[in-house]
């Protein structure tokens, strides 16, 4: 299932229940939805969910690897898509903004919503930051001359991923102006592009 497309409910029990979690912790708040709003929801037994999670920070874990995963592999194949590697980071960049724009409110739960909620939230939430950075190198990693460090590489497209994420939260979620996505995609671009080119003077 993806979560990100997903307009009715599920079929399967588990699925219910994180589709029911993520539309009650978007539209409540993840400390005001009870786990007994979330199997009401769901149409699940309470026996059901703790046999599924051991907790609701468990469950809310387990819904914010869900869709780290999606919006993840979703930028991966758009990344991949691209022939030109001077376009890649551009493509991935932009489509990665337009994710956070479409579903605003699963990328706040994922990105201010479950900071802080727990430390088996927060390793989920560190384990997506690492595989966007790892996608970056990735990216870039054929582009670098021989001369360039790869550990210099991965410490910059560590940096580059949350200044991206900055950028997205503070543009998103805490300006009341309307986002230009491709202009803040092109600008995040160049000094993605420019951090990386500066590794090789």
């Amino acid at each position: 299932m993806n979560l990100l497309f997903v307009t009715e409910m599920p079929t399967e029990a588990r699925d219910k229940m994180l589709y029911a979690a993520l539309h009650l912790f978007t539209s409540k708040g993840f400390k005001e939805t009870s786990v007994l709003e979330i199997v009401e929801k769901a149409r699940v037994s309470k026996t059901t969910f703790y046999q599924t999670y051991g907790s609701k920070e468990e469950m809310l874990a387990a819904l914010c690897r869900q869709l780290a995963e999606e919006i993840i592999e979703d930028v991966e194949e758009t990344v991949k898509r691209e022939d030109k590697i001077s376009e890649k980071a551009y493509v991935g960049i932009r489509r990665y903004i337009e994710i956070c724009e479409t579903w605003k409110t699963a990328a706040k739960l994922l990105l201010i919503d479950s900071v802080g909620v727990s430390q088996t939230v927060e390793k989920v939430r560190r384990e997506a930051y690492h595989r966007f950075a790892v996608l970056l190198y990735q990216t870039v990693q054929g582009a670098m001359p021989a001369s360039v460090p790869d550990q210099e590489v991965v410490v910059v497209s560590q940096a580059m991923v949350g200044a991206i994420n900055e950028v997205v939260i503070q543009n998103l979620f805490e300006s009341e102006s309307t986002m230009d996505l491709d202009r803040i995609a092109r600008l995040l671009n160049r000094i993605v592009v420019g951090a990386y080119v500066n590794l090789s003077l």
